[in-house]
């Protein structure tokens, strides 16, 4: 059992792959109950492999820990029934399907209200609930396009998307946000309400600071590969034996670098750098100059004299390198919990340290069914009526957790 922050509510989650099933996965690590439905072919994430951790696949794994699995045939003509009858004992309900897929499964936020009044409805789609584009399909990298990321990453004119898929992530870490914050007002005046998130939305409020640019001067942001629009020297920069970045974005910071590598009467007095706005303009010049220093030394001499004195900057690591990172390490951010054959499943923890009690790490990704008569119990069906939905195909076994 739980004693998170979130352990009285329970969460019927309709979603899968991603920015649904990381919403869900955050209010489980907060201690929610998590009834994750899924269809008789599972979550197409279980598909997305290789690689694969004790048979499943590691996509899955990685955003679906601290939740029970129940397998039902959405196709069945009792389908409908039963999942209102799961979310009406249900404080919140999570699904990502196409706006109008829910209202063909009858699992709609008004059929779900009509049964559950105080329910909280969370729905994710790629542009919302209604609109021109409410029942097109779409896929991160779609989103990351129409939402403007593109036009403003890389370095030339091929347009690149980001290395992870953000918009899936940011959405359900504000779907999250948002539950939690539903879940608040509903503690304070017993309403249940609507929530409808677009991952187009959040991908473009995401962008607050290089789209301010635009709404400030009516101009597109150009691109600048590693640097930034907004300060310099910010960019990657070859040593004798591989990247860093600096981050320089006061004059603070330009002064302890100019220090560090002995420019205190060179760059630190030249009036061309002497403000922000002037180190933008000539960013091309500064970044010429720290070219050439940077590869006199190793990567580590950089790290440590520039690390030392207090500018911000890093290495550029590979996943292995991350977890050999020391810091890293002290943080204790990758951790594994045991599978019920005791076997460890390696995951990320959660980033954030809390002072008391609040989220945990409790179970792994559940297998395909692996606790449907547990849920069905608890959404109040006999043992008569669980039989005879196993009987009619209407629900599920979870397969051999070999």
């Amino acid at each position: 059992m739980s004693n998170g922050t979130l352990s009285d509510i329970r969460v019927l989650d309709l979603s899968r792959v991603l920015s649904g099933p990381f919403a869900t996965m955050h209010l489980g690590d907060l201690g929610a109950d998590v009834w994750k439905v899924e269809p008789k072919e599972g979550d197409p994430s279980r598909d997305l492999s290789p690689p694969l951790i004790h048979g499943e696949s590691a996509y899955y794994q990685s955003v679906n820990r601290n939740k029970r699995s129940l397998r039902i045939d959405f196709r069945h003509k009792d389908a409908p029934a039963l999942l209102l009858r799961l979310a009406e004992k249900a404080d919140v309900v999570v699904e990502n399907f196409l706006p109008k897929v829910k209202h063909k499964l009858g699992i709609d936020y008004d059929a779900v209200r009509k049964v559950n009044p105080e329910v909280i409805y969370c729905s994710i789609s790629g542009f919302g609930q209604s609109g021109p584009y409410s029942d097109r399909p779409g896929l991160d990298n779609i989103f990351q396009g129409m939402a403007g990321l593109m036009a403003v990453t890389g370095i030339d004119d091929r347009p690149v998307k980001a290395g992870e898929r953000v918009g899936d992530m940011v959405t359900g870490l504000n779907a999250a946000l948002a539950i939690v914050a539903a879940i608040r007002a509903r503690d304070r005046d017993g309403n249940g309400q609507f929530l409808d998130l677009a991952l187009v939305d959040c991908l473009v409020a995401l962008q607050a600071p290089q789209i301010s640019n635009y709404l400030a001067t009516g101009e597109q942001t150009p691109k600048v590969g590693n640097g930034s629009f907004f300060s310099a020297p910010t960019d990657t920069f070859q040593t004798a034996d591989r990247p860093i970045n600096i981050c320089v974005m006061s004059n603070k910071h330009w002064l302890i670098l100019c220090k560090a590598m002995g420019e205190e009467d060179g760059w630190a007095v030249d009036p061309a750098f002497a403000t922000n706005a002037d180190r933008v303009s000539h960013r091309d010049i500064i970044n010429d100059h720290l070219a050439a220093r940077f590869l006199e030394h190793s990567a580590d001499h950089w790290l440590t004299l520039l690390g030392d004195a207090g500018v911000p900057v890093g290495p550029v690591l590979s996943y292995p390198e991350i977890f050999a990172d020391p810091q890293v390490l002290h943080n204790g951010l990758r951790t594994s919990l045991p599978d019920a054959k005791g076997r460890d499943v390696p995951m990320i923890d959660i980033p954030v340290t809390y002072g008391r009690p609040t989220a945990s790490l409790r179970s792994p990704p559940p297998r395909l069914g692996e606790h449907g008569a547990a849920i069905l119990s608890d959404a109040g069906l006999s043992a008569c009526d669980m039989q005879d939905a196993l009987a009619s195909g209407l629900v599920m076994e979870g397969p051999d957790n070999s």
